[in-house]
C-alpha cells in the first residue's frame, strides 16, 4: 500500500523541499513526491571496474554540473548515448517499517532519456543517485533543478531489514576496490 504524502512530509522521509514555493516546484500530487535534479556526474569509459563475488569497484565519474538556485539559466546537455548519474537536491532518511520506489517522470522517458531507477531501502539515508543515459540520438536540454522522477513510499508487512549498503549517504562511485556489504 502507498503511503499518503502528507503522511511521508510529516515524518521528514524526504526532506529539502520548498513545496509550493516557485521555481516549478508545486504542491505533490496523486500518490508520489516529485524530487529535483541537483548534480549530474558523467561516467569515465576508460575507467576501470568489475563485480566478484566478495570485491567490487565501479567506473569513475566526474561532476559536470551542480544545481545552485541562486544562478539563473542553468542548464546542462545531455549527450546521446552518454552515462550519467544524476543525484538529487531531496534528502531520504527511510524508516524501517517503509521502503520508498523510484519512477521517473513521463516527460523524461518520452524524451529519449533512461532512467535506471530503482528503490531505496529502509534504513537508506541521503540523497538519492540514479543511472541516466540519453538513447534519443540527440543532445537534450535539461534545466538544474528541474522535477525529473518520483518516489512513491510502501509500507513493509513487518519489519523491514536495514540497509547497510555502502551506497549510503549519496555516494557516485567507488573510488577503489572495495569489498561487497
Amino acid at each position: 500500500m502507498i503511503v499518503p504524502i502528507n503522511e511521508v512530509l510529516e515524518n521528514n522521509w524526504l526532506t529539502g523541499r520548498d513545496i509550493g514555493n516557485g521555481d516549478g516546484l508545486v504542491e505533490p500530487e496523486g500518490a508520489a513526491i516529485d524530487v529535483r535534479l541537483g548534480e549530474i556526474w558523467e561516467m569515465d569509459p576508460n575507467s576501470e571496474a568489475f563485480l566478484g563475488k566478495t570485491t567490487r569497484k565501479t567506473r569513475e565519474y566526474k561532476k559536470v554540473a551542480e544545481y545552485d538556485p541562486a544562478q539563473e539559466d542553468n542548464w546542462f546537455t545531455l549527450e546521446p548515448n552518454k552515462y550519467y548519474q544524476f543525484k538529487t537536491v531531496e534528502t531520504m532518511d527511510v524508516p524501517q517499517t517503509i521502503v520508498a520506489r523510484f519512477v521517473a517522470r513521463y516527460n523524461v522517458l518520452a524524451n529519449g532519456i533512461m532512467v535506471l531507477g530503482y528503490k531505496a531501502d529502509p534504513g537508506y539515508q541521503g540523497p538519492f543517485v540514479v543511472p541516466i543515459i540519453n538513447l534519443s540520438g540527440v543532445p537534450f536540454k535539461m534545466e538544474l533543478g528541474c522535477r525529473f522522477a518520483q518516489f512513491e513510499f510502501h509500507r513493509v508487512d513487518g519489519d523491514g531489514v536495514m540497509y547497510r549498503g555502502q551506497w549510503k549517504g549519496g555516494r557516485v562511485y567507488t573510488k577503489e576496490e572495495e569489498v561487497q556489504v
